[in-house]
């Protein structure tokens, strides 16, 4: 089935939950400089997830089945100041 990912098509088994595309996304990302440090300093990616428009607490990940024509967006934290 099909669904956005950051505005992009992405072909994913039917019935898929969120957790099976997270994990595809975040070994896309792994040697991303900053999420190497985050990894490193918090143990996790930090990446937030939004699915049509909603914020994806880290608890609700494997409960989410995806559906055709769903917009998943991800965005990881930056530092500035």
């Amino acid at each position: 089935m099909r669904i956005l990912v950051n505005g992009n098509p992405e072909e994913i088994e039917p019935g898929a939950r969120l957790r099976v595309l997270v994990d595809r996304l975040e070994a896309r990302v792994r040697d991303d400089p900053m999420i190497v440090a985050l990894i490193q300093k918090t143990g996790k990616s930090q990446l937030l997830y939004i699915l049509n428009g909603t914020v994806v607490r880290a608890e609700e990940i494997d409960r989410i089945v995806l559906r055709e024509g769903d917009d998943l967006r991800y965005v990881h934290p930056f530092f500035g100041g």
